[in-house]
């Protein structure tokens, strides 16, 4: 029953800001999965919400090379549909179960490159707001710098990335080194978009002839709340 009015409660605020139920639909497929007892890992699924999974693997294909901060499920999701991976995590535990699902599914095409923060004396001088500053509002996260976790991206070339994720540290200092490595016709994509200070800083992401903005928001596996997944596809 908690769950229930849960589940209800965030679709009706959903209702009332996007005037639909439409997520109504996935309230069974929600609690079974609440019930399961798995991970994203075991998915193989990125953890964000159904509609932007399926959109997800429609854009997916064979040639793609894909970069995401944050590892996990959405790892083995691009692993098994594109070219090739490269994969940054900050988490040493996490990264050690990532290293063994690879190994155990075979996967030749992820490149795993862990890159922990480092600890900074003026990170009280820091905003997180500030893609500048590479700090992250993350409880855990307090007295570090994520500058190499997020600059690892800029050792490739621009325009080379087909889809970039960004689902981990830092997500508006990487979403600003992101958008010059990713190809014309490539995505940039961002999990929990709902969280506004992620995007604020860039409105060049608002610009119809650059960008081409694909939102969704609903329900996610193992979580109460709803969240936001943002596409932006780059047009020039």
């Amino acid at each position: 029953m908690k769950d229930l009015v849960l589940y209800f409660r965030f679709a009706l605020l959903y209702a009332f800001n996007n005037r639909t139920l439409s997520h109504l639909r996935y309230f069974s497929r929600w609690i079974k999965d609440k019930k399961s007892g798995d991970n994203p890992l075991l998915r193989k699924l990125p953890w964000m919400t159904y509609d932007a999974i399926d959109h997800l693997a429609k854009i997916c294909t064979p040639e793609m090379k894909v970069f995401e901060w944050g590892s996990g499920g959405s790892t083995l999701f691009f692993a098994s549909r594109c070219n090739h991976v490269t994969t940054v995590e900050h988490d040493t535990t996490w990264s050690n179960f990532l290293k063994e699902k690879i190994d155990e599914l075979s996967f030749k095409n992820v490149d795993l490159k862990e890159i922990p923060p480092e600890k900074i004396p003026d990170f009280k001088k820091k905003d997180y707001r500030n893609p500048d500053d590479f700090v992250s509002k993350d409880t855990h996260s307090v007295g570090l710098s994520y500058e190499n976790y997020v600059k690892s991206i800029n050792s490739y070339p621009t325009e080379y990335f087909d889809i970039v994720l960004v689902d981990g540290r830092a997500r508006n200092s990487c979403i600003k080194h992101a958008i010059p490595h990713i190809k014309k016709g490539g995505f940039l994509i961002v999990d929990n978009s709902d969280r506004a200070y992620y995007l604020k800083p860039f409105p060049e992401l608002k610009d119809s002839s650059q960008w081409q903005k694909t939102e969704f928001q609903g329900p996610v596996f193992f979580q109460h709340a709803f969240s936001k997944t943002s596409f932006f596809k780059k047009l020039r």
